[in-house]
């Protein structure tokens, strides 16, 4: 019985082994049919470069054929425009020359006349001040003297002032001196009637 047993367990595992060697199978005539397709997408891609290579190659002659003949257009335009700034800047050189020159003259006559009328404003302008001054000169003075007169009054009123105050002190003191003084009898002869003194 044990010996049958072993012998379904053998086979049961062959079976197994047998099924996933079937799978393995697939799966590898599957990958390999993969590698087949990769290597028919390389085999395109190698003739998509060579094609690329060969556009490229013929861009960059167009490139360098027309760089040159654009580099003669620009020489021969750089050239062209380099003598018209020079010509353009004879012309502006001359005419700034020119204008200086009118500018100068007009600015030496400008000055002259400038200089004749601050001549002739300095010399009424100093007749005018020293009239000014003579005249607050004159009107100083007169107003020295009223000073003097005014300073002269205020001191004697101060004086009156001050007298007259001394006088009022003086009759305040002596007033009040005789008050003290009936106060005083007033309080003793209070004292005495209050004492049978009188």
């Amino acid at each position: 019985m044990a010996a049958v047993l072993e012998s379904a367990v053998e086979e049961s595992r062959i079976w197994k082994l047998e099924s996933d060697i079937a799978v393995l199978k697939s799966d590898v005539a599957h990958v390999q049919s993969d590698i087949t397709e990769m290597k028919t997408d390389i085999r395109d891609i190698r003739k998509d470069i060579g094609v690329l290579r060969g556009d490229v190659a013929a861009l960059r002659d167009e490139m360098h054929t027309g760089l040159g003949g654009q580099g003669d257009e620009m020489h021969t335009g750089f050239a062209d425009l380099r003598g018209e700034m020079r010509t353009g800047f004879a012309a502006l050189r001359d005419e700034m020359h020119a204008g200086d020159a009118s500018l100068r003259s007009e600015m030496h006559t400008g000055f002259a006349a400038l200089r004749e009328e601050m001549h002739a404003g300095d010399g009424s302008l100093r007749k005018d001040m020293q009239t000014g001054f003579a005249t607050l000169r004159d009107e100083m003075h007169a107003g020295d003297s009223s000073l003097h007169d005014n300073i002269e009054k205020l001191r004697n009123e101060t004086q009156l002032s001050f007298s007259r105050l001394e006088k009022e002190i003086v009759r305040r003191s002596l007033s009040d001196r005789i008050w003290m003084f009936s106060f005083a009898a007033g309080l003793v002869t209070v004292m005495a009637h209050g004492f049978k003194w009188i």
